[in-house]
């Protein structure tokens, strides 16, 4: 029996919405759209960023497919056909690249997928790595505000895991004069081993961030130096057996000491934005302990309720690790997090031009050693002139 119009139209106005799917321009994948630039970073790099790619991004995939590949042979043709090196034309479709090589489809697809996966991230200096612990199977550094986790592309630098290259290729490069290498202080890694005439030397594991903070949220950042490592220490994020705690500088002091809240995403907008789920609305559930440990008035207790108004130092420790877990529920308390423009906290002032959030202390087992251990990372230096600024005194235990 048919189903009655009416009931029809109920039954699609209540579906919940289906997200929008794109397709791959080159393979034609369909995508949901939050993928999609990942996808495209790999697949279609080209595509993605034009400009860049015309700026410099395909020398580098052109040095290493002469540094991969035999010249003239078929994968060296059909990388050469895909990204036209040399000024070339470009084919874009993978089905056009397929026939022009007589391959497969899927054939096309995976070779030129583990080529632009076989380029190592760039390996680049940068005195602003500041390490907090090493050891043989990972290490803590502690992240500067306004640099991102990794980069916007594995053969461009400018990230957190670059400076990280750099420092493990530093301590497994062989000694010059018989004595080891300077840094970090860890159990040092086997070195890469001399090239040697071969043209594909066996890449040594590339550091794997285990967790993220947002570009503008500094402190302590955990790297796993091996895939083991990496599938240990994500399992402890996973299973929420690492403690996190976090200094927030706020722009009012907390109405509540606990927030619970499920947060959703908000669509249809172009950046990362959250909200706490409203009423019947199902999202993922989120718990924040916020305790006040500084502010202006002076001789209150640790974690009790603050003066009516001004600034204050927060210690919140979060149970999940959510997308602006923090930032979210402090401003859902009533104290959102100065600078933090997209959740209340206005703009930055004085020295601090971004939102106030460091991440200040990671509780963890390392996969090296099995023995728990807590890495603290300084407060930033333009949060600490921030709070003195604002006059904020640490309050009793």
């Amino acid at each position: 029996m048919s189903t009655p119009l009416p009931a029809l139209l109920l039954s699609v106005a209540c579906s919940p919405p289906i997200s929008p799917r794109l397709a791959c321009p080159s393979c034609r994948q369909a995508l949901q759209e939050k993928s999609y630039r990942r996808h495209l970073a790999f697949c279609a790099p080209d595509l993605l960023d034009p400009e860049g790619w015309a700026a410099g991004d395909c020398a580098v995939v052109q040095r290493h497919c002469s540094r991969l590949h035999r010249p003239g042979s078929a994968t060296a043709r059909a990388l050469e056909l895909r990204f036209g090196f040399g000024g070339k034309p470009a084919v874009t479709s993978q089905q056009r690249l397929a026939a022009e090589m007589g391959w497969t489809n899927r054939r096309t697809r995976d070779t030129i997928a583990k080529f632009l996966h076989a380029i190592p991230p760039v390996s680049e200096p940068s005195d602003r790595l500041q390490v907090l612990y090493e050891d043989a199977s990972m290490l803590v550094v502690n992240k500067p505000a306004g640099v991102g986790v990794t980069p916007e592309h594995r053969w461009r630098g400018g990230s957190v895991l670059n400076w990280v290259m750099w420092h493990l290729s530093r301590d497994a490069a062989p000694p010059q004069d018989g004595r080891g290498r300077g840094g970090g202080g860890g159990q040092r890694r086997r070195g890469r081993g001399g090239r040697g005439g071969r043209r594909t030397p066996a890449p040594a594991p590339e550091p794997r961030p285990c967790h993220r903070l947002d570009l503008n949220t500094s402190g302590a950042l955990v790297f796993a130096k091996t895939p083991e490592a990496a599938s240990a220490l994500m399992s402890q994020f996973e299973s929420r057996r690492v403690r996190k705690a976090y200094a927030a500088l706020c722009t009012a002091p907390p109405g509540e000491s606990l927030v619970e809240g499920e947060i959703c995403r908000v669509d249809g907008v172009q950046h990362c934005e959250r909200r706490v789920c409203g009423p019947g609305e199902s999202g993922q559930a989120a718990r924040t302990s916020l305790v006040v440990v500084a502010d202006s008035a002076a001789g209150g207790e640790a974690g009790s309720a603050g003066a009516a108004g001004g600034e204050c130092l927060l210690l919140a420790r979060p149970e999940q690790g959510r997308t602006h877990q923090v930032r979210l529920h402090c401003a859902a308390a009533g104290s959102p997090i100065l600078g933090d423009a997209l959740y209340g906290g206005g703009e930055g002032r004085g020295p601090l031009q971004r939102h106030g959030l460091h991440a200040l202390a990671l509780t963890l087992v390392s996969p090296a050693t099995g023995a728990p251990l807590e890495v603290v990372a300084p407060l930033a230096d333009d949060m600490r002139r921030a709070a003195l600024e604002a006059g904020l005194r640490m309050r009793s235990a």
